[in-house]
């Protein structure tokens, strides 16, 4: 048996790293898990919808953030032809809240930001597929995310957004300017909260009861401030599915890229799939915690802008993922040979 007074700085080391390999090792399996449960509800977030010809001109970010009309069909046509059942808002917060019964294979549609293109290219095929969703506007048709970037589309009209709410697309709040909220100070978060969904209130003639995280930057006292400002539930992009255990305070979500083919797009919803992309999306987070939104969203455009960025996709994070796990975990075994072996 190994004394303890044997066991150096290194050993030491090494045991602590292992105990950090047990702990994600836990984390993951419980991931997987969560996204194994019969009552998951596969929670899909579009932000713009494209003519074909234009997507295919896209070099950066919008490839992920933008997908092609065609493309936008499609996934609901299957989704629809393998029997999942769309959700409302309303109905995936009762079920929340109340425990209110889901439908097998439920699904729900959301947009955040507010671009013109979901009134008029995405309002139109959901009413042909007869599919509720949900539409997060960013109230202040001037902040930066209608002008900038590869690709950008105006914010919805007043009338446009109304067209939305009576067509079918409920319309909740993203906020006033599409800012940060974690790194304001409360009273600034609160405005942003309280403004947009009394200014979005007015509009449609109802009070608005949803929000959705702007850039998903947001902490434990974010959430509590929504809760603050008057809403009833709120959704965030964490890359996974929602379930019966999960907060009608952080309704999880995932991007559906605008890379993924048809062929791909039911693998890519799967359980293993979903569960890797909130791994993924768990360590996409780190960056913007440390380096702070003033930093990391201007590098976070310069990646996007490079060689690097043009292939950051979901699959290519995953291999960098798997790849970088291996090579971690093998010299761990090689410290680990090392560091006892003479004992």
């Amino acid at each position: 048996m190994m004394e303890l007074q044997h066991i150096g700085p290194i050993q030491v080391s090494v045991l602590v790293m292992w105990s950090l390999v047990l702990l994600v090792f836990l984390w993951v399996v419980a991931i997987f898990r969560r996204e194994a449960r019969t009552d998951r509800v596969i929670s899909v977030l579009y932000h713009r919808v494209v003519p074909d010809e234009v997507w295919d001109g896209f070099v950066e970010r919008e490839r992920i953030f933008s997908v092609s009309e065609s493309r936008f069909r499609k996934q609901l046509q299957w989704l629809k032809d393998e029997g999942y059942n769309f959700l409302s808002m309303d109905q995936l917060v009762g079920h929340l809240k109340e425990g209110d019964a889901l439908p097998h294979k439920a699904a729900f549609v959301s947009f955040d930001d507010g671009c013109e293109s979901v009134y008029s290219r995405a309002l139109p095929i959901l009413q042909e597929l007869q599919i509720p969703s949900t539409v997060f506007v960013t109230t202040d048709p001037e902040t930066w995310i209608f002008h900038s970037g590869e690709y950008h589309e105006r914010r919805m009209t007043e009338d446009e957004i109304r067209a939305c709410e009576q067509g079918g697309i409920a319309v909740e709040s993203h906020s006033v300017s599409h800012r940060g909220l974690n790194e304001m100070s409360d009273e600034e978060a609160l405005k942003e909260m309280v403004d947009s969904k009394a200014e979005i209130s007015g509009w449609i003639g109802r009070d608005v009861r949803y929000f959705s995280i702007p850039l998903n930057f947001y902490n434990s006292r974010t959430l509590e401030l929504c809760k603050e400002a008057g809403y009833s539930a709120v959704c965030v992009c964490d890359g996974a599915t929602t379930n019966g255990s999960s907060s009608p305070f952080r309704i999880r979500r995932f991007i559906v890229e605008g890379t993924w083919s048809m062929k791909e797009f039911p693998r890519f919803i799967a359980p293993r799939n979903i569960g890797q992309r909130r791994i993924i999306a768990s360590i996409k987070r780190i960056p913007p915690k440390v380096l702070g939104e003033k930093r990391w969203m201007p590098l976070r455009a310069r990646i996007f802008r490079s060689r690097i960025g043009k292939k950051l996709t979901f699959a290519t994070l995953k291999k960098m993922l798997i790849l970088g796990s291996a090579t971690a975990l093998t010299g761990l075994v090689l410290l680990t040979v090392y560091a006892f072996g003479s004992l």
